[in-house]
């Protein structure tokens, strides 16, 4: 019986191979050209979507534990929309002002994956495990407000250094990033949950899209005129 058990142990974390597999693949599918490739991405992001959601709280294998995916409350469902819709409507505004624009694709399929996959993909990562790590490496701190403050600006920073790879990266956008991520993080400790996070994230970048799409549309319409 004991062997028995064994062998089965591997079989329950099928949520989380799953989980990494439909975000993973349909992650590959979208980046690879091709009208097949493009449907089965599509298919892949709605199957995980879905798959994510009705599985908040039961993903705690192969190290997801650590990622907090979990369930949040209304409260914190609409503190991740409305705050992810308000943040991308300042940020486009500074951007339209200053004339530097977020980093957006003009690629559609690419536009779906920062609106789908990648929010979760990073919020899994930086408002996950890397909290998760930031906790245990700050736990001596103790001033548990001080310590959630350092955790939240600490993961922030990190999350703003790594799109410093991206090419054309303005000391205004990274600004805008750290503070977004400051947001996420705020989200995360608040609900217990990387979830909210990754909502408010997708509502952000979403809202850029159109805050974006209907600027450009208006200029359209202005050279039109004119």
């Amino acid at each position: 019986m004991p062997r028995l058990q064994q062998l089965m142990k591997p079989a329950g974390e099928f949520r989380e191979v799953l989980f990494w597999l439909l975000l993973l693949g349909s992650w590959q599918f979208l980046v690879v050209s091709g009208t097949r490739n493009t449907i089965c991405g599509l298919a892949g992001t709605s199957a995980f979507l879905v798959f994510a959601y009705r599985n908040l709280g039961r993903l705690r294998g192969l190290g997801l534990a650590y990622a907090a995916w979990r369930p949040a409350n209304r409260r914190g469902w609409l503190a991740a929309v409305l705050s992810g819709l308000v943040a991308g409507a300042i940020v486009s505004a500074i951007g339209s002002s200053s004339r530097s624009g977020a980093l957006l694709s003009e690629d559609w399929r690419l536009a779906v994956l920062q609106v789908t996959l990648g929010p979760v993909l990073e919020e899994v990562l930086f408002r996950g495990y890397l909290f998760a790590v930031l906790v245990w490496a700050l736990k001596s701190v103790a001033d548990e407000p001080m310590r959630d403050r350092l955790v939240v600006m600490a993961s922030a920073t990190v999350f703003a250094l790594a799109h410093c790879a991206q090419p054309g990266v303005s000391w205004l956008q990274l600004a805008c990033i750290i503070s977004t991520g400051m947001l996420y993080g705020w989200l995360r400790h608040a609900s217990g949950s990387t979830a909210p996070a990754a909502a408010s994230h997708a509502v952000y970048n979403l809202t850029l899209y159109a805050a974006a799409t209907l600027v450009a549309m208006a200029q359209a319409g202005g050279a039109i005129a004119r």
